[in-house]
């Protein structure tokens, strides 16, 4: 068990998602695909009271009903021979968590990387692959609202203990016992910007959190046509980016994309955020590249976005 510690987020991406000189080989539109209709019964399975309201308006009002996001609780390591997760997880809350407290925990990890040779081969890299997983306490009924490729997640009964009482110095804190739900992805650094909209249906935030060198303002339904943002914003990338930073920002995106993909994101809104982000940084590419705007040194991301914690355990 940990306090949650916040820290900026997300990590700036260590890897370009290409080299400088082969940016335009990169496509110029992510391509959308169709993904079959939300099931109904799994929202109500994860949260038997929204039964018989749609999904759009689960996701349109989820920011409304003061549900926040807690950010990354933890992260664990699977040795081998270990090669699953835990069925459950505890979690260590004060008062005002428990208001807040999640319904299940998602275990965010990278599969398997790919092995080629014969299957002797591929089972001793296997078997000597550390998994790393990130800890995000969540509410299922939200993401069985948006996802399509998730599994049927249930409502189960709340395992609350008493951890430490409450004196002049400190508050009262519980442990809360949730259900782990693996959630294998292409990009987990990535999972979290998702995640933020999930929780604010706000596209500047999943913006703001793949490209976090400026700040868009929050959605105001008042912003001018996409076009004009798009060069505002690709712009200003410009004046604080080189290449090479800007190919590393395309690894956000594009990581964003894979997992949305994996997911099964139905969300429009979702999807035209990511598309502004793609769009932005490979415009942001062309007017460093043809000397339109000169490239200032190697920005830091200037917008802690979200918090998270980086305290790290043994499974």
């Amino acid at each position: 068990m940990a306090n949650l510690q916040p820290r900026k987020y997300p990590p700036w991406p260590k890897e370009p998602l290409v080299q400088p000189a082969n940016w335009r080989n990169l496509p110029q539109r992510l391509v959308r695909p169709e993904f079959p209709e939300i099931k109904p019964e799994f929202i109500v399975s994860a949260q038997p009271d929204y039964e018989g309201i749609s999904a759009r308006h689960i996701r349109s009002s989820w920011a409304h009903v003061n549900y926040r996001s807690m950010g990354m609780y933890r992260k664990v390591f699977i040795d081998p021979p270990k090669a699953a997760l835990p069925e459950g997880y505890n979690l260590l809350f004060s008062d005002a968590g428990v208001a807040n407290c999640a319904t299940h925990v998602f275990g965010v990890y990278a599969p398997l990387p790919p092995t080629h040779g014969d299957p002797s081969a591929r089972l001793r890299k296997c078997a000597r692959f550390r998994r790393t997983v990130d800890l995000y306490p969540t509410h299922a009924a939200i993401w069985a609202a948006y996802c399509a490729n998730l599994p049927q997640m249930h409502e189960s009964p709340m395992k609350l203990k008493v951890y430490r009482a409450a004196d002049e110095r400190v508050t009262r804190a519980f442990v809360l016992r949730l259900p782990i739900v693996p959630i294998p992805v292409p990009h987990p650094e990535s999972f979290y910007a998702i995640m933020l909209f999930v929780y604010t249906y706000r596209k500047s935030v999943l913006i703001n959190a793949l490209l976090p060198i400026i700040a868009l303002p929050p959605d105001s339904g008042m912003e001018p046509p996409a076009d004009i943002l798009i060069a505002r914003h690709a712009r200003a990338l410009a004046e604080r980016c080189d290449l090479l930073r800007l190919c590393q920002l395309a690894k956000n995106v594009h990581g964003a994309y894979r997992n949305m993909i994996a997911l099964g994101i139905v969300e429009t809104r979702m999807w035209d955020a990511l598309e502004h982000a793609w769009a932005t940084v490979l415009a942001a590419m062309d007017l460093v590249e043809t000397g339109a705007v000169v490239a200032a040194a190697a920005a830091a991301p200037t917008t802690a976005t979200a918090t998270a914690t980086t305290t790290t355990t043994t499974a």
